[in-house]
């Protein structure tokens, strides 16, 4: 996955040479570059997510077979989803320049990273549900078939960074309407108002949430909307509790002090973005 990024990343990737004379600066732009936007790239990725769904509905005979016992392929499977789906090296980079204080928290939405994720949570919607989707259920195969294998508290440390970035965003106001027509015929009062994000949901849920997910709130348990004003923080706290389970481990101990003092500053500056209404907008 990364070095497909890196690859789509490069300015040279794109650049065609021409006898005519051009300047550095207009033959290979400088900037981030928003991989979503690239035909290719999104062709590939929706392919590589079509190649692990066809891996996940072989797991899922097997879970069926060994009575909803879960092994831990489906952990893989989750994460290989969110890397696919989240720019977790942005949501990643945001999260640790905070914690150490390397950015200021009042500078955070004039930041690149935080302005490459606002860009995922609006244009890139419909992924950025399903990554959160994945989120929660990497938490709820941590909690209940952990192996305590190596890589489980990085699983849950970039669950727990998405979802963060994700209600972040929304809790500064949502950033994005539906984008889909509202037919008058349709009487969506019967319609599910609200998803749990870390337990199993059937996949007309799931499907619902994707394409419907602003108008459904996305709950996890001891959170509640993580896009409510506290739902980062809390989000945040039950990371730490999670990884607090995952001790054999020295890299939980790690990812526990950068998630508690994302939580701090959290909780610290909520009650000031709320006043004063914090809000960029990249478009």
């Amino acid at each position: 996955m990364w070095e497909v990024s890196d690859y789509f990343r490069r300015p040279l990737s794109f650049w065609n040479p021409t006898a005519k004379k051009q300047s550095r600066e207009v033959a290979i732009p400088a900037g981030s570059v928003w991989l979503p936007g690239i035909p290719s790239y999104s062709k590939w990725r929706n392919s590589a997510c079509d190649c692990l769904d066809i891996l996940h509905w072989t797991a899922n005979s097997t879970i069926a077979k060994a009575a909803g016992l879960e092994h831990p392929t489906v952990l893989h499977l989750h994460m290989a989803r969110l890397i696919l789906l989240a720019p977790f090296r942005e949501i990643r980079s945001l999260a640790t320049s905070l914690a150490a204080g390397k950015m200021q928290w009042s500078k955070r939405l004039h930041a690149v990273e935080w302005q490459y994720i606002w860009r995922w949570v609006r244009h890139d919607q419909y992924k950025a549900r399903l990554s959160i989707i994945h989120a929660g259920v990497t938490l709820w195969h941590v909690r209940r078939y952990s192996t305590s294998a190596f890589h489980e508290p990085a699983a849950v440390y970039l669950a727990v960074l998405t979802l963060w970035a994700y209600g972040s965003c929304h809790s500064h106001g949502s950033p994005v309407a539906s984008s889909e027509p509202q037919s008058s015929g349709v009487d969506r009062s019967q319609e599910p108002s609200f998803i749990h994000l870390d337990r199993p949901c059937d996949d007309e849920l799931v499907q619902l949430f994707v394409r419907e997910g602003n108008s459904m709130r996305g709950n996890v348990t001891g959170v509640g909307d993580i896009c409510a004003p506290d739902g980062p923080e809390r989000v945040l706290r039950i990371g730490c509790e999670t990884l607090s389970n995952l001790a054999a481990w020295g890299n939980s101990k790690r990812f526990i002090a950068i998630l508690s003092r994302l939580a701090d500053l959290v909780s610290l500056n909520v009650d000031g973005d709320q006043v004063r209404g914090d809000r960029v907008d990249p478009d």
